[in-house]
């Protein structure tokens, strides 16, 4: 018998602890009315007939005619997610062949050479290092794990994206966020464009099991987040009861079922996010202050520590596997094995481990702090790729160029088919959740605390505080604080810098 169907048997015996129905008919009027947003919302990107590829086909950039006589164009990537830029040939996977064929039409219509080379993060941030140091062009383009190009920056190593001929924020190939979360002064120095795929496929998620969903009779969770109803309290609620021992050795262990599954890493440190606590805000003036000592980070600390130690319905283990990354995917692995009712994911974690989940799933955000919370909030994975543009660049009007083009055929042809062929069709199992898969994108934050954290702000301080069971924020904040001010305020003289 399938592990799935073991857990089917076992959540039958265990539903004698029922959970909340349906949000009430108070709330039905905000459901629908949200989910209206959410249609319209879609409705613009992709057309009345959903198409979004032709759609997006009608887009176009506002790049003159340029021959750039054969020049190659170097851009580093690194290996931690290569596949979204780099295919040498058609192979007749359709997302791969997009990627080629975006590459060769921007080769063809500027008569240019894209030279990929693809090493470790950490090895790509070396070379860019060290060839910026030594006043090499070797590279034009970066495209690299956000936290390591943030290190570029307060190495002024990189550009003002601003400085660079032909790049349009405007155009909806960048995100917004370049324009109201990244840019200081008038300089931004790291950019996010759909060039970069993982700032889609990184977003942090939830999944839930539907079988099991209908077994401990939860209400239909869709509706409950249209209707704003999604929280932190109904997740503590929905999952309470569910442990169960399957090996029967008598002892909590990633072998047996959980309510709730997540592991070490931004999995945790999202919920900052989601709670609506963030690292930066800007202020009235457009300045950027720090804002995460707030009256709630303590509350959503002692909660989480509960929730993640000594709640029994929740598999946290911060040392699983300690010695490989692996341990970073532990709950979509254990949601791909059923043992587990809902988990911390990533949108593309549906591509690459739920494929042959036997039990259909759903996708939903993060919950909220509280039903007062005005909006649900997600982050996308530091390892996302984030844009520069390195320092001894030469020939500024063909990187212009070359990464509009590159961000705008992106968006017109391979990001359709990222989302309605791999996220959507590949990724999930119902309507509902392709259109939330939408949602959920729409509600990214990139925290300027966090895109620049370099390992020395506090982008991470909310899964230390937990992995050390450490409740103190006041004292961690006080014996910290310094330190950290100071860092921060050495990112913000690189903008000053170049905003002279």
């Amino acid at each position: 018998m399938k592990l799935a169907r073991i857990i089917a048997l076992i959540c039958a015996a265990a539903a004698a602890s029922q959970l909340l129905a349906c949000a009430d008919e108070s709330n039905k009027q905000d459901e629908t009315t949200a989910q209206t947003q959410v249609n319209e919302d879609t409705d613009a990107d992709t057309g009345s007939d959903g198409d979004m590829l032709s759609e997006r086909q009608k887009v176009k950039d506002n790049l003159g005619e340029y021959d750039f006589d054969s020049q190659i164009v170097n851009i580093a990537v690194n290996t931690f997610c290569e596949e979204g830029f780099i295919c040498d040939e058609m192979t007749g996977d359709i997302l791969s062949d997009a990627i080629y064929e975006r590459n060769k039409s921007v080769e063809e219509r500027f008569n240019v050479k894209l030279n990929y080379v693809s090493k470790d993060y950490t090895e790509t941030y070396k070379d860019i290092v060290n060839s910026v140091s030594a006043g090499d062009d070797e590279f034009q383009i970066v495209a690299e794990h956000a936290i390591y190009a943030g290190q570029l920056v307060t190495g002024g190593l990189v550009m003002n994206w601003y400085d660079i001929p032909n790049v349009d924020f405007s155009m909806p190939w960048w995100s917004p966020s370049n324009v109201d979360d990244l840019t200081y002064d008038g300089v931004c120095l790291l950019a996010i464009g759909d060039f970069a795929l993982t700032t889609i496929g990184r977003t942090y998620c939830m999944a839930y099991d539907k079988v099991a969903a209908e077994t401990y009779k939860l209400p239909d969770m869709y509706e409950l987040v249209y209707s704003c109803g999604w929280t932190f309290d109904k997740l503590s609620e929905f999952i309470k009861n569910t442990y169960s021992d399957l090996n029967r050795d008598n002892a909590a262990d990633v072998n047996d079922y959980y309510g709730f599954s997540t592991s070490t890493a931004s999995k945790i440190d999202t919920f900052m996010w989601a709670f609506d606590n963030p690292i930066f805000e800007k202020n009235s003036a457009g300045e950027l202050e720090m804002v995460i000592n707030t009256e709630k980070i303590t509350s959503i600390i002692e909660r989480l520590m509960s929730f993640c130690w000594d709640n029994p319905d929740v598999f946290y283990d911060p040392e699983y596997m300690k010695d490989s990354n692996d341990r970073h995917y532990i709950s979509e692995e254990k949601f791909a094995d059923g043992t587990t009712l809902f988990a911390s994911i990533m949108l593309e974690s549906g591509i690459k481990y739920f494929r042959d989940c036997e039990n259909d799933y759903g996708i939903i955000p993060y919950p909220k702090w509280d039903e007062n919370q005005d909006d649900y909030i997600t982050m996308v994975d530091g390892g996302f790729s984030a844009l520069a543009i390195p320092k001894t660049v030469q020939d500024t009007e063909l990187v212009g160029t070359v990464i509009e083009a590159l961000c705008a055929e992106t968006y017109r042809s391979v990001v359709p088919v990222y989302y309605e062929t791999a996220l959507k069709e590949k990724g999930t199992r119902d309507e509902e959740s392709k259109a939330m898969i939408d949602f959920v994108v729409q509600k990214r934050m990139f925290d300027f605390g966090y895109v620049f954290d370099g390992w020395k702000g506090y982008g991470f301080i909310l899964e230390k505080m937990i992995k050390d069971r450490n409740l103190n924020f006041a004292s961690e904040y006080a014996s910290t604080q310094s330190a950290v001010a100071d860092y921060y305020d050495s990112v913000l003289e690189c903008f000053a810098a170049e905003a002279e």
